[in-house]
């Protein structure tokens, strides 16, 4: 006779707890839903105290991840890890022979799992968590921006990098202004922005950054200053500054 699992399913989004359990009622001979969590604090309290003997558990969640979660429990019982990393990145967790679902949990994946359970009586308890928190780490650079949001009042707008031509400073305000000619408010400081831009966008001047590849001509100008013709509407023309010199010539090979 097989054993019966008491399980608690650990996710921080009631649809993926609700699909889990709906899953989990094909296999009532070998697993027995006992509870649920929604976060890592719930979780650590119900599996102390319910001690059951396999957890799905969530990596991420608000509050802490499911690495987290393990690293606090005094009694760790066996472990399914649910993710919605990409598959690529799931070669961490098979280099560390963990038991994982990918989101969106499939039922043959599922049943895998089940037969390795009923097979072995138990899966891999040997997980080294900060092994394997290093190689997820690498999947987790975020995203690269795209756009830069501007505000006004409850709306926002999404100005495409490569529509930008140049941003101004105009006594207490900056301008972000796009090839085809329109100018936009913001309400970040040009230091600020300076930081978040991506690396075409450079400071020429206390009072200017610009897209380097909106710019149509550059040319030397007097007193180490360089003037710049941008590839937009009108055709601006900005001048650098002088203590920017050596900048510009560094980041344009000059």
């Amino acid at each position: 006779m097989n054993q019966v699992f008491k399980a608690i399913v650990i996710d921080d989004e009631p649809a993926a707890r609700r699909l889990m359990k709906s899953l989990l009622k094909e296999h009532t001979d070998v697993v027995e839903v006992i509870d649920e969590a929604g976060n890592g604090g719930e979780a650590i309290q119900k599996i102390e105290s319910l001690r059951p003997d396999l957890v799905f558990l969530d990596i991420q969640m608000p509050d802490m991840t499911g690495f987290e979660v393990i690293e606090r429990l005094e009694r760790k019982p066996n472990i399914i890890f649910t993710t919605a990393y990409e598959q690529y990145a799931i070669k961490a967790f098979e280099t560390f022979s963990i038991d994982y679902l990918l989101k969106p949990i499939k039922e043959e994946r599922l049943q895998q799992s089940i037969e390795k359970l009923k097979r072995f009586g138990h899966l891999n308890q040997t997980i080294n968590i900060s092994g394997l928190q290093d190689i997820i780490r690498q999947f987790q650079a975020p995203q690269k921006a795209t756009a830069l949001p501007i505000k006004t009042g409850d709306r926002i707008t999404l100005l495409r990098f490569e529509n930008i031509a140049y941003l101004e400073a105009q006594d207490k305000y900056v301008f972000v202004f796009t090839t085809d000619g329109q100018k936009h408010l913001t309400d970040q400081s040009l230091t600020a922005l300076s930081e978040k831009l991506p690396s075409q966008f450079h400071r020429i001047h206390k009072s200017y950054i610009i897209n380097k590849e909106k710019i149509r001509e550059m040319h030397r100008h007097f007193n180490s200053r360089y003037l710049f013709i941008m590839e937009d509407k009108a055709g601006t023309r900005i001048t650098s500054g002088r203590t920017y010199h050596d900048e510009i010539r560094s980041e344009f090979g000059l």
